[in-house]
């Protein structure tokens, strides 16, 4: 029997990323699979849902080949009301096909917290700055690590499965820990002395 797999699933408007890892991976990255899907701009309704069901299908025949057990996806982004809508349809398709077709519930994965676990900081711009992309801070530090990843989608899957993994005991995982760059260091405060 096939050892088992943890499935990543990062969702975007242009793509969506899977990165399976192995549950005794070790920080061996050539033992991660991912891939990538394009999503392709539909036109009717039902182009739309067709579409979204043959994604759906896609990433059940990845999770099956990779022996997937335990699945997570990124949460719907908040901040961007232009997406919310679709990229929410598409994740309830996906999640209804693993659990009618293989058992396995994804579970959804708060981005950020995701990313803070792996930095050990979630990048903010200081007051007045310029704005800070999270997502490229990420992908670089990923970059330094490794070059098994082709798109940031998998990048993004894998950050998202890693978070997940970090529950389970013997499970590696990678954590930075990373000192914030942007953390305000305060000057201590000088004791008084008390009356007497």
């Amino acid at each position: 029997m096939r050892e088992p797999y943890y499935l990543g699933i990062d969702a975007s408007k242009s793509s969506l990323g899977l990165c399976a890892v192995p549950r005794s991976w070790d920080g061996d990255w050539s033992r991660i699979e991912c891939k990538t899907l394009e999503l392709k701009p539909k036109k009717t309704e039902r182009e739309q849902i067709d579409g979204m069901l043959a994604l759906a299908r896609d990433v059940r025949i990845f999770a099956i080949r990779c022996g997937v057990q335990i699945a997570v996806i990124e949460d719907v982004p908040t901040h961007d009301a232009f997406s919310i809508k679709p990229l929410a349809e598409l994740r309830g398709f996906i999640r209804s096909e693993l659990a009618r077709e293989c058992g396995i519930y994804v579970e959804p994965i708060n981005q950020s917290t995701a990313r803070k676990h792996f930095l050990g900081y979630l990048p903010t711009s200081r007051k007045g700055g310029p704005k800070v992309n999270r997502k490229q801070v990420v992908v670089a530090a990923l970059d330094a690590l490794t070059d098994v990843f082709v798109w940031d989608d998998e990048k993004d899957a894998f950050i998202t499965v890693n978070h997940r993994m970090s529950r389970d005991p013997g499970v590696h995982v990678i954590e930075l820990n990373a000192p914030n760059p942007n953390a305000v260091v305060r000057p201590a405060k000088k004791s008084r002395a008390r009356a007497a």
